[in-house]
């Protein structure tokens, strides 16, 4: 079987459908990429070089398994997955009994027409992530003729564009010829390289390169057309843009693909920007999913595979945080994220994803088989970063001090100085974006982290990190300075330019070594309704405290920012849950100095502190006092909207007092505004979440429990849909003793759950107290109406969080939660609202120990209070526990002998006119338990 024929010395060989060409390691089929093991590949190349001889089989082996020792069975699994992939259509490899094998098919030079050099599929990784992307890619390249497919270094520009050359080569026949621009030092080598691809002798030009070009490729009509994948052109982007505009000029059935860190510009190009693969939201947005959830995101799916490959990688539940963190971090960067899986199996997800602030350390062994300029990711940004001008270099650098998004005047105020125009550096920027160094966001732009650390490392360097650093920390006090006075803060553009990730970073370097302390105090005052907006109210107080020192240390050149660093400490202890001693010394000591200073924008906000302060203590007539003088105040200051905003100061300061229907007429007085109301920021609740949740609470006390809920529930929508945390938790507040009173518990359960989850995750410890008040109340109600639990009780009491009204609050949620303390304000007059079911509350427990006419006395107590507090809610409530208490069936175990008023008492005349003027809420718990005592009554 020794037949003697042409066999190849190096290069390709063609047989039957096929095409093998070793030096590329591919095999095709009608033009087309098969897809071949690497063993049966080097087993095919073994026996095509000896085409017509026996080869032994412990040559072969020997060849395929140099440094392995393995049974003639693995041969025999090989060669029979050679003859599956080459198929039966004609004999290509037998089988010599005893000898070993023989290639036996014809061979033949390859032709001397256009030699295609699509990449083999074979040999292509798997792409992850990208199969959207590469529909669209095909859809664009049917419809234009360059197709550029731009993004930063390790995007995956590369492998995109060979799979989608692999996908389109059916429709461009075995016409598609991959080009490397990498090694390419010199421009004047491009055509040359262009040239071999296509089989041509080098030209000296691009035009004759294009002059150069077989005849079927001139005239679309002839239906041959071809594709052309130039891989790297950005370090010779003006010889590429050239050569690809000659081409297409003179080559009518030509398309090109082009990949690059920046457009080609050339004309009919339409430019891709390769997008990063997504990547879960951060912990702080949304809670990290299980392993399976997270396992659905590219991104994941791209590190688990390369980590398995690697080192036998499983994602579960131990892990699923950690691969989250490593994937968001590497902004969802393949080549990174790559880079990150093959150094998994050395350090361990949970090491790795804490070594990652050393990236470029980390990040350093990429695949053998990867461009240099891939194998780390310091390579990938160094090609890119040699790539631009001097001026583009210096802007880069500078940026990296800005820790997220910037609009443009941001950047030139970082960047606009030592030798660069400021008015030039939003041009300059947009070069950058242009060249994929800096990403677009909307109307701002950012640098990708791993493309910031680069920068970071540039920029010191060059020496010029304190510089950049005090030009950012100026910039972003300048900005928030014009917001701080501004009433409309919480929707103010400046807000919306500043970052609070900025303003941590302009702090951290202020009051670091090195740092100007002084202009970190301003920056701490300016930003306090970033703060706010954001509900960091812990993180804040811990910053405010070197900046105190720093205004108390200036004397009385510091006195206007020391009373506003005073005023934001009051907001931030207001939501700490601790003593209420230091609160209310702080907005004292700001308002008081404000007013000596003249300073009513800061007065005003600091005398809503006090007043906030005072409900809280249950000082509600001081709280009043407060509201009455807001309006004055708050119009010297010249604040847009005071007057509504009095008015829910008064209508909440009179429900608590207990006048519901004072209450009530300045809720009405102003209604409900239709979008978020000025004031948000320096009041730290936005005012239409606000009146809606005081407004629900009146309605409740006034017997209209149907439209209680439904504003309870608006309120929480609309703090829900704002996403501001002190809001919600203010909306929460007031809707769960709503959902309570009404009998709703499952309401009351998921809106306590919501705000102690929320409350936890912001470190609002004030509402974190509130919530778990509510839960001893709730789970009270769960164990039934005489359920007992006297430990939550005194933990509640001993609470640092625990003030007069938690003490006026918790007995109307459960009698059980009544205490000396709440009962001792309810009878001086204290509790103010909530007296009438403390007093009722009092006189249940005085009913269950038989002392009848001491509780019917306190029930008639609470009965005429509600009357005149106008809270129907309460008068049915008292009258219903009276009506029980006088009905035989309440008397029978009253220890006390019944006289005097009990006697002749007729309970139907005192539940019938109650139950009469409600209007609505007739599935209601106390209206149920009221009719249900009515008609056990006497006729």
């Amino acid at each position: 079987m020794d037949r003697q024929q042409w066999r190849p010395p190096i290069g390709e060989v063609a047989f039957g459908a096929f095409r093998l060409v070793p030096q590329e390691r591919a095999l095709y089929r009608h033009g087309m990429p098969v897809r071949l093991a690497g063993r049966a590949f080097d087993l095919l190349v073994a026996l095509v070089e000896r085409a017509g001889t026996v080869v032994g089989k412990d040559e072969l082996i020997a060849r395929v398994w140099p440094r392995t020792v393995v049974e003639e069975g693995n041969l025999r699994v090989h060669v029979n997955a050679l003859r599956k992939v080459l198929g039966t259509d004609q004999a290509y490899v037998e089988n010599v009994v005893g000898r070993g094998y023989s290639f036996v098919a014809p061979l033949r030079q390859a032709p001397d027409d256009i030699v295609p050099v699509v990449p083999a599929a074979g040999l292509q990784p798997r792409l992850v992530g990208r199969g959207q992307v590469l529909d669209q890619l095909l859809r664009e390249l049917l419809t234009v003729r360059l197709l550029t497919i731009a993004g930063p270094g390790g995007m995956g520009k590369t492998s995109v564009a060979q799979a989608l050359a692999a996908r389109a080569a059916p429709r461009f026949g075995r016409h598609v010829y991959c080009v490397d621009l990498a090694p390419l030092a010199d421009p004047a080598l491009l055509p040359g390289a262009v040239a071999q691809a296509f089989g041509l002798a080098a030209p000296l030009s691009a035009e004759a390169l294009a002059d150069a070009l077989p005849a079927a490729f001139s005239h679309p009509s002839q239906a041959r057309p071809a594709l052309l994948v130039l891989d790297g052109c950005e370090h010779l982007i003006d010889a590429a843009a050239a050569l690809a505009g000659a081409l297409l000029r003179r080559a009518g059935a030509l398309h090109i693909v082009a990949t690059s860190r920046e457009p080609l510009r050339a004309d009919g190009e339409r430019v891709f920007r390769l997008p990063p693969l997504a990547v879960p939201r951060p912990p702080a947005e949304a809670p990290v999913p299980d392993a399976v959830a997270l396992a659905t995101y590219p991104s994941v799916q791209l590190f688990v595979e390369r980590a398995s490959a690697d080192g036998g990688f499983t994602l579960d539940a131990d892990n699923a945080a950690a691969v989250a963190e490593i994937c968001r971090r590497l902004d969802g960067i393949p080549l990174a994220i790559e880079l990150a899986a093959g150094r998994a199996a050395f350090f361990g997800v949970q090491e790795l994803a804490r070594r990652l602030s050393d990236c470029f350390t980390v990040l350093t062994r990429g695949r053998r088989t990867a461009l240099p300029r891939h194998q780390t990711l310091r390579a990938t940004l160094d090609w890119s970063h040699d790539l631009l001008a001097p001026a583009e270099q210096a802007v880069l650098r500078r940026l990296a001090v800005f820790r997220g998004t910037f609009p443009p005047d941001g950047a030139a105020a970082v960047a606009g100085w030592g030798g660069i125009d400021a008015q030039a550096v939003p041009a300059l920027v947009a070069q950058l974006v242009a060249k994929s160094m800096v990403s677009p966001d909307g109307m701002r732009c950012r640098l990708l982290d791993t493309s910031r650390a680069y920068a970071l490392e540039k920029l010191r360097a060059a020496g010029e990190e304190h510089a950049a650093a005090q030009r950012h920390a100026r910039y972003c006090c300048l900005l928030l300075s014009r917001a701080v006075h501004d009433a409309a803060a919480l929707d103010a553009n400046p807000l919306q330019d500043c970052r609070l990730d900025d303003v941590r970073a302009a702090l951290d370097w202020a009051f670091g070594p090195g740092g100007e302390p002084l202009l970190g105090a301003q920056l701490a005052a300016a930003s306090a309704p970033l703060w706010y907006r954001h509900s960091m109210m812990e993180d804040y107080r811990v910053r405010l405290a070197p900046a105190l020192a720093c205004a108390a240390a200036a004397g009385s050149a510091g006195a206007p920012l020391f009373a506003a660093l005073q005023l934001a400490l009051g907001h931030t202890l207001l939501h700490a849950g601790e003593d209420a001693a230091p609160r209310a010394e702080a907005f004292a000591r700001a308002l008081a100095l404000a007013e000596r200073l003249g300073d009513h924008a800061t007065a005003v906000r600091a005398l809503w502190g006090c007043y906030a302060d005072a409900l809280l203590q249950g000082d509600y007539g001081r709280a009043l006092g407060l509201a009455y003088r807001f309006g004055p105040l708050a119009r010297a200051a010249g604040m847009d909207g005071a007057g509504p905003v009095q008015q829910r100061l008064l209508a909440r300061a009179r429900h608590y007092l207990g006048d519901q229907h004072a209450a009530g007429a300045h809720a009405d007085a102003v209604g409900h505004p239709a979008r978020r109301m000025p004031g948000a920021a320096g009041f730290q609740f936005d005012q239409r979440v606000s009146s809606l949740a005081v407004h629900g609470r009146v309605l409740w006390l006034q017997g209209r429990p149907e439209q209680a809920l439904l504003a309870a529930r608006e309120g929480i929508d609309e703090a829900l849909r704002l996403d501001h945390s002190v809001s919600l938790c203010f909306a929460l507040v007031f809707a769960v003793p709503v959902a309570l009173w009404s009998g709703e518990l499952a309401m009351a359960r998921r809106c306590a759950a919501m705000m102690a989850e929320r409350a936890a995750r912001d470190r609002l410890a004030h509402w974190s107290f509130w919530a778990y008040a509510f839960d001893a109340a709730l789970r009270r109600h769960e164990r039934g109406e005489n359920g007992t639990a006297p430990e939550p009780v005194d933990a509640l009491l001993r609470h640092p969080s625990c003030t007069g009204l938690h003490l006026d609050m918790l007995p109307t949620l459960h009698g059980g939660l009544l205490t000396p303390a709440s009962l001792a304000r309810a009878t001086d007059g204290r509790a103010g609202w909530a007296a009438p079911e403390l007093l009722r509350c009092w006189g249940e427990q005085l009913a269950r120990v038989g002392a009848a006419r001491q509780a019917e006395r306190v029930f008639r107590q609470a009965l005429a209070l509600a009357g005149r507090q106008g809270a129907l809610a309460w008068e049915l409530r008292a009258a219903t526990s009276l009506a029980r208490l006088l009905s035989p069936r309440g008397q029978g175990h009253i220890d006390e002998p019944t006289s005097g008023s009990m006697s002749g008492y007729d309970p139907a005349a005192l539940l019938a006119p109650l139950l009469a003027r409600y209007r609505e809420g007739e599935a209601t718990r106390d209206v149920v338990m009221a009719r249900a005592c009515l008609e056990r009554c006497p006729a």
